[in-house]
């Protein structure tokens, strides 16, 4: 359906609404036909008559009465469901009132994401890139270099530290179905951010030696927050990337993305200089003099001081550090959580249009007829089936890393800084030049071009380039190519994200392709279920030809398997313009709908 600047008018009426019933429908009386408004006019009446019952109560309404009397109770069943053919025809007025798409040529003034009513949502994205970055970037050191856990237990850390990215659909329908006070986003981006900051602090008073798996719960519980904050801001993205005329349409996706990225740049940055001291680079170095050494074999092995001195070998710096000093965690987590408190009054200054609380049933039965439409359901599939395989990695990759290579923490910083680089690189060649680009094309080049630089890993496992300089020159590169295929994807959201449901919306189609990460990891755990060697770093070490082999063989595999990502590329929309002319058609289909729910 397009959209003219009067029906525009409309929707932004909605967004202050008056509540349900005959309220909700009046606005969309004004600009409809006279045979709309006299049909319109007797469902009213109809409704006025009698209450609104369910479907449930409809079907658990028996034959006959306590009298036997089967003809009065037909004429109640018959008025029942006269009703409840009303409550849809409420949801379908709902769905026609807020899912309407601003198409090109909308008389709309567009948002300054910079003015201070929306300086907020540049802000929060920032402060995403800050703590997600954070809280990831911080287990390689910590985890792997500091306490040499297994590939299996840094992956698992990874995944819980972000696994409400799983779940970000659940946020999405907080916030379009429970508006706070009549703010759909805004109050929950601020609820969200104090929920964040209130972890870090929280981790902070835990001191320096905290347990790994209690860093870990933590910052899983620090991710719920954010991640709330996150889906309520994209909410407002949403709807101000629709104030974009259509050439124009991404200059604030990508904006938010490179405020975003900018954040864990500087935070990776703190990260290299915070923990490439002694501390966390030399495992069980200890700077009180007085302290014993430990004995424990898992931790000796790992310092290269024992050998030379086996007695006192833990109070000497060993070669893997490079500064004399670092951070604590407490110390690094008081960075972070001071940034998030101190933004916290930006997010009060959003300005957001009042929205009176509809029918939540209302509300998701008007989003479920936008679901059902053809161009919701291709893309949500195409994201699932393209992310479970394409997200498939080598899981033995950080280990043999640490174990061939001697990536120290300054180095693998160093190429995350790197990969932020390139990034933001990506983003504004794309926000310059690409906005227009197929998103087909740009999916397909990125896939074949990551597959290239990864596969050049084989150099380092028969031991042609063992250069730790060399594989992050490959990644940072593969990270590029990535972009890609990550902005093709993304840009497809604000096209069927239809006025109204765009928390929700966004948050599904994101949803579809984090969910999917669970079992990507179990797919690349499963792998490596053949290649027990490649596990551990003492496998690794032992650097055999059958280790080569093996993790050669393991590389082929999952390059494989992120090809396959390609066969699912039919279903992407080429451009904006096909993705609004298949939500102008408004093609549904019920079961795909119904699966895709389940799924």
């Amino acid at each position: 359906m397009s959209m003219s600047a009067r029906s525009f008018s409309v929707v932004r009426g909605s967004l202050v609404g008056q509540g349900d019933g005959g309220a909700l429908v009046e606005p969309l009386m004004k600009s409809a036909s006279p045979e709309d408004a006299n049909n319109q006019a007797t469902d009213d009446h109809i409704e006025s008559g009698s209450s609104v019952e369910t479907a449930s109560s409809i079907a658990g309404d028996g034959n006959t009465d306590d009298n036997g009397d089967s003809g009065d109770s037909g004429d109640r069943k018959s008025k029942r469901l006269s009703t409840w053919r009303v409550s849809l025809v409420e949801q379908d007025a709902l769905a026609e009132k807020l899912g309407t798409t601003i198409a090109e040529g909308d008389d709309v003034e567009e948002k300054n994401p910079w003015s201070r009513q929306f300086i907020g949502i540049p802000i929060n994205y920032f402060s995403v890139g800050l703590v997600y970055g954070g809280s990831v970037n911080l287990l390689y050191p910590v985890l792997i270099i500091q306490n040499g856990v297994t590939s299996s237990f840094f992956s698992a850390a990874v995944s819980l530290v972000t696994v409400f990215w799983s779940y970000k659909i659940f946020f999405g329908i907080l916030c379009d179905c429970l508006p706070i006070y009549g703010r759909r986003w805004k109050w929950y981006i601020v609820l969200g951010w104090i929920l964040c900051a209130a972890c870090l602090v929280g981790l902070a008073s835990m001191g320096a030696d905290v347990a790994p798996i209690n860093l870990v719960i933590v910052l899983t519980l620090a991710n719920l927050g954010y991640v709330m904050a996150d889906v309520a801001a994209d909410g407002f993205m949403v709807w101000m990337a629709h104030h974009e005329v259509i050439e124009r349409r991404g200059k604030i996706q990508t904006l938010i993305y490179i405020m975003r990225e900018i954040g864990r740049l500087l935070i990776s940055i703190v990260i290299i200089f915070g923990f490439s001291g002694p501390e966390t680079a030399c495992p069980g170095y200890e700077a009180d003099a007085i302290v014993p050494c430990t004995t424990d074999e898992s931790v000796t092995s790992r310092n290269d001081q024992f050998e030379s001195n086996p007695d006192d070998w833990c109070h000497a710096v060993c070669d893997a550090a490079d500064f004399p000093f670092g951070l604590t965690i407490p110390q690094f987590v008081w960075i972070i959580a001071s940034v998030n408190i101190v933004s916290i009054p930006a997010y009060f200054l959003l300005y957001e249009e009042k929205r009176a609380a509809e029918k939540i049933t209302a509300v998701l039965g008007a989003f479920w007829k936008v679901m059902k439409t053809k161009a919701v359901w291709m893309l949500v599939l195409y994201t699932m089936i393209s992310s479970i395989t394409f997200n498939v990695f080598i899981a033995a990759k950080n280990n043999a890393n640490f174990v061939w290579l001697g990536l120290s923490n300054a180095q693998n910083q160093m190429q995350a800084i790197l990969e932020n680089f390139v990034f933001l690189a990506g983003l504004g060649l794309i926000r310059r030049y690409g906005l227009n680009w197929s998103w087909r094309k740009m999916v397909w080049a990125g896939s074949l071009l990551v597959t290239f630089f990864n596969l050049l890993y084989l150099l380092i496992v028969f031991h042609v380039l063992r250069n730790p300089w060399f594989y992050i020159f490959t990644d940072v590169t593969d990270n590029f190519m990535f972009t890609l295929n990550f902005l093709a994807s993304t840009f497809a959201i604000v096209e069927v994200s239809e006025p109204g449901f765009e928390a929700i919306t966004y948050a599904l189609i994101t949803t579809a392709n984090n969910a999917t990460i669970p079992l990507s990891i179990v797919i690349s755990y499963q792998f490596m279920a053949f290649f027990p060697e490649l596990n551990t770093q003492e496998g690794l070490a032992t650097d055999t030809p059958e280790v080569r082999r093996d993790m050669a063989l393991l590389i082929i595999i999952v390059e494989a398997v992120n090809l396959s990502s390609l066969f699912a590329l039919p279903m992407l929309v080429r451009q904006k313009k096909e993705a609004q002319a298949m939500m102008k058609e408004g093609k549904v289909h019920n079961h795909l709908g119904v699966h895709l729910f389940g799924l």
